[in-house]
């Protein structure tokens, strides 16, 4: 009886260790989705990333993100703004959100380029005012570190209209995106590349912004970064 007694701790013990160790593996198996479950999304910007007034209820960037990332983005971003207009969103940004569990993607530059080549009617050939909007594009982007030093920063580019109104501008919108690439790449940031996302017609509404099937197509390249 003693050696059936001695037998049945040995393998208790045994059993315990082994639930000790699978539990131990576990825990650490799933620590990096328990994480990902505190991930926000941030969107700061224009249009691209809210689009309502151009698709039907629900179907804008902001509602599918929402959706699929259990509340957990919130959209500061306003239609029509501009670089020196996004300051006032990075200003509404919860300070409980300055964790590295937060993804901040800013879309900036293309209204100023609409504004300075469209609307203003300037010379499409002359480049040079890119510098200067590419500046205070940097400078945006230092106030968003600075308000959230630990979050992660997507840049996103400018995608190419193929709208006869806009086709001319390519060249421009080519030459910023090659200095957005330059810049996050000398200074650690992502890039998603809506210009390799968003392509055929029925992706935009009004030859420019974002439709309801060029943004679910943003909304799955957002969710395919983390």
């Amino acid at each position: 009886y003693m050696e059936n007694f001695y037998l049945y701790i040995f393998v208790l013990i045994c059993f315990i260790i082994a639930v000790s160790y699978w539990n131990t593996y576990m825990s650490s198996k799933y620590i990096e989705q328990f994480n990902s479950d505190k991930q926000t999304f941030v969107l700061l910007g224009d249009s691209i990333l809210k689009n309502d007034a151009y698709v039907s209820d629900g179907k804008s960037v902001e509602n599918l993100l929402v959706e699929r990332t259990n509340d957990k983005t919130i959209c500061l971003a306003i239609d029509d703004s501009k670089i020196v207009d996004m300051y006032s969103q990075v200003d509404k940004i919860p300070e409980d959100l300055i964790s590295n569990y937060t993804t901040v993607f800013l879309s900036a530059g293309g209204n100023d380029i609409l504004t300075h080549y469209v609307e203003q009617d300037n010379d499409s050939k002359d480049t040079s005012i890119l510098g200067t909007m590419f500046a205070a594009y940097k400078k945006l982007i230092k106030s968003i570190q600075n308000k959230l030093p630990n979050s992660n920063i997507v840049l996103l580019d400018i995608y190419y209209p193929e709208n006869m109104t806009y086709k001319q501008y390519h060249s421009i919108i080519n030459d910023w995106n090659q200095m957005v690439y330059e810049y996050a790449s000398q200074n650690g940031h992502s890039v998603l590349k809506v210009s390799g996302v968003l392509t055929q017609p029925d992706d935009f509404s009004f030859g420019i912004e974002p439709s309801a099937i060029g943004g679910r197509k943003l909304v799955d390249a957002i969710l395919s970064t983390y």
